[in-house]
Parts: structure tokens; sequence; C-alpha cells
């Protein structure tokens, strides 16, 4: 499904798929609010998910064509840093309205509201409000090119790049006229049967060569870091949570390792000081007001992090910057095994996330700069499958690996980063670097 959103999203538009985009998932996700019955709930959110990879994946390639080679690389970090800080309030809002007693009966009854469902009607007003600022931007001028319609190309230069950026008027663009691209200069001279032939050659063109070696590096490359990252960030506050839970149940252990505190709650053998018997007691974890802040300040290191690394990019380099941060991500994951205070294994959660939204920013974009107009939007699809993929792996992997004690969930994490790193420096670089110049 993802990959049919990239190919509707580089034949009907960018814009058009990004606000109906946000306009059907701020529904069903709203929709969501009221289910009563689990799998109801389980519907609406698979809808929302499905219907979201489309305005994620446009909006990837709707960067890259209305910026300058010159502010791309920063967008794209800068895009991150807006997540960064949507990872900061979603906790502030968790913290403020699920620990309420809220709880309204409608209809005599047949309709319940309570807190967690108040929280998820606030978390659909992003995506309305997406919607509502989609409908005041214009449609992606690369892609007017690409689709022959040069007047509304030259229209989106002048009228609203160029005037919106320097304040002048619009005669005054120095463009007067536009070259179209030759790839789609038949576009609207074809029937419908050609025009379906002309887009399957359209697909077919990505999975040739040299298209399909990039491919295949960079989908490899999101696949491996979404195993190691995205599981990780999924069981961050799980794993606070059992670290509090163990602090709680050991007020006097001192020099314990995390893999010692997660191992012992993972156990679950907990035994009562007055209670001779071997028989384990389940203890119930524990959610309190450090799990939140713990998870706000991580958010918080990923937004400065970003915040930094798009001064960095210009200077360093995409490619060395991408291989520093699955490096150094992949040797925090490993000093994790060892970490004993709560202050080292904080910081080194939070590092570790940083560096994985950064390297994720900067492969985005790696990924834009590695194709053309008309497969941009596919290319970005096709790696966001491989990366939901690597997700989905990841966590399954985790608890398995988990459930034989932590160096195990932590040495995946690690040798994934690690294995990412290794493939950047296969990256084709006369693509990538040679664009910043």
């Amino acid at each position: 499904m993802v990959f049919v959103w990239g190919y509707l999203a580089d034949t009907v538009g960018r814009k058009k798929i990004m606000l109906y985009g946000y306009l059907c998932s701020s529904i069903f996700s709203f929709a969501s609010c009221f289910s009563q019955v689990s799998w109801l709930l389980i519907v609406f959110k698979f809808l929302s998910g499905v219907v979201i990879c489309g305005p994620h994946a446009a909006l990837m390639s709707y960067l890259a064509e209305i910026h300058s080679e010159i502010f791309r690389s920063r967008v794209y970090l800068w895009l991150g840093v807006a997540f960064s800080l949507g990872n900061i309030i979603l906790p502030c809002l968790a913290w403020l309205i699920i620990p309420q007693t809220w709880r309204w009966n409608i209809f005599k009854y047949q309709l319940e509201l309570n807190s967690w469902r108040i929280f998820l009607a606030v978390c659909t007003i992003p995506e309305f409000l997406a919607f509502i600022a989609m409908s005041f931007f214009p449609e992606s001028p690369r892609f007017f090119l690409s689709r022959k319609k040069l007047d509304e190309a030259l229209l989106v230069f002048r009228n609203i790049i160029y005037s919106m950026n320097t304040g002048k008027h619009p005669d005054t663009y120095p463009v007067k006229c536009l070259v179209e691209e030759n790839f789609f200069a038949e576009f609207e001279k074809r029937g419908i049967m050609k025009n379906i032939f002309h887009n399957c050659q359209q697909i077919k063109s990505l999975f040739q060569l040299p298209n399909i070696y990039k491919l295949s590096l960079l989908a490899s490359i999101q696949f491996a870091s979404t195993v190691g990252s995205n599981s990780m960030k999924l069981w961050i506050p799980e794993l606070f949570s059992m670290i509090e839970t163990y602090t709680v149940i050991h007020p006097n252990s001192e020099s314990v390792t995390v893999c010692k505190m997660l191992n012992g709650i993972n156990s679950h053998s907990y035994f009562n000081g007055n209670n001779s018997s071997s028989v384990p007691v389940c203890q119930e974890s524990i959610v309190n007001a450090t799990v939140y802040i713990n998870s706000i300040v991580i958010s918080l290191t990923g937004f400065i992090g970003c915040s930094l690394a798009s001064s960095l990019v210009p200077i360093v380099g995409k490619l060395k910057l991408m291989v520093f941060c699955f490096v150094t991500s992949g040797v925090c994951c490993c000093i994790l095994f060892w970490a004993e205070k709560s202050n080292v294994i904080l910081a080194l959660f939070s590092v570790f996330v940083a560096l994985s939204n950064i390297g994720a920013a900067v492969l985005t974009l790696i990924i834009v700069d590695n194709f053309p107009t008309y497969l941009r939007t596919m290319a970005v699809s096709v790696t966001m499958v491989f990366g939901r993929l690597g997700a989905v792996v990841g966590n399954l992997l985790f608890p398995v690996l988990f459930a034989f004690g932590c160096f195990g969930p932590f040495t995946m994490i690690g040798a994934t980063c690690l294995v990412c790193a290794v493939l950047t420096v296969f990256l084709p670089k006369n693509t990538t670097e040679e664009m910043e110049t």
C-alpha cells in the first residue's frame, strides 16, 4: 500500500495526496476515540496508519522540490526537529491527560468517554491542522514541470516562491518561460491504454540499473536502521518503567547495572521478605512521573541534536554525518550493557535517540537526492516499506531476545547500527556529496 501511495503521489501530485491524506487520517483517528470494542479501535487505527503513509512519503519529496540545494539539507534536519518537538509534546499531553479520572457516559451509557480516549482525540488535532495548512500551499513546481504544466510551474515560481521570499513584485521575476522535461513531453497526447503502459514503464525504470542498485542499498540501510532505532524507541518507556520498578523493590541497591535491573524484573521472581515461599509473586510495573520526565528529556535531546546537525551537515557532508551517527549510536547501545547510574542510563538513551533521528533525517535526504522527480516518491515509499518491515521485525525480536537476558537485544540494536554505517560507505558519492557543491 505504501508503494501505491508513492505511485499516486508521482502521478496525481504531492499536494493532493497530502491534503486529502491528512483529512482522511484525522477522520479515522478521531473515530477511534469513540470505539467501545477493541477490534473497532484496531480497525480505525489500522486505516489511519495506512492512509498516513501517503502524506508522509509525499512530504519527503515535496520538501526537496520546493527548496534549493543550499537549504535542502537543513530543511530535512529541521523536519527532524519538528518530529522531536512532537515527541516532547506527546508525553507531556499523556502525563497531563491520561492520569485523570475523567469518565462520561453518553446516549444512556451506550458511549463512554474517559481520559485515554480524550488523549486520542487531542492527538488528532495536528493532522487536521496539517490538512488546513496544506490547502494554502502550492503544488510542487517540479511536479508541474514533469507533467508538462509549464504555466502552472512558472506561476508557483514567480507568484509564490520568488515573491514571498524576496518581497518583490512577481513581474520582476527574471525567468519568463520554462523548458519542458522530455520524459513526459508526450504524456497528455497519449490515450488511456498508452498512459497505463507508460506508467508501468515508469515503475519498471525504478527497478533497473542504476536505480535498482541505489534502491537496494538505501532500502537495506532503512531496514537495518529501523530494526535498531525503532525497536529501542518503542521499548524505552517500558524499560524505564522496569528500572523504576526495580528501584522501588530494591531501594538500597547500589552499583547495579541496567542489565541486572532489567533481568531482575524480567524474571518475575519477587519474594516477600516475610514469606519464605519460593512461589514467584507478580509485581505490577510502576509508571510514575519519572517515566514521563525521562521520555521528555530524551525527546528534548533529539530536538537539540537535530537543531545542531542542521548547521553541521553543509560543512561535514551527508554521508560522513550519517556514518558518524550510526557508529556512535551503536557504541552507545553497547555501553548501555555496563551502565549503572540512572543519569548515565538516561544520557545514553538520549544520545542514541538523538543520533538515530539525525541519521534517519539524513537518510531521507539522500534517498530523494538519488532519484529523479518522476521516481522520487515511489523510491521513498519503497524504502518506507522496508523501514516498516524492519520496525516489525525488530519489535518481534526484541522481546524474544529479552526473554534470555538484556545482552541479546542491546547487541542486536548496536550491531544493526554498525551495519548501517558500513552500508553507507557503499552509497554512490557522485549523486550525494557532489550535489552539495
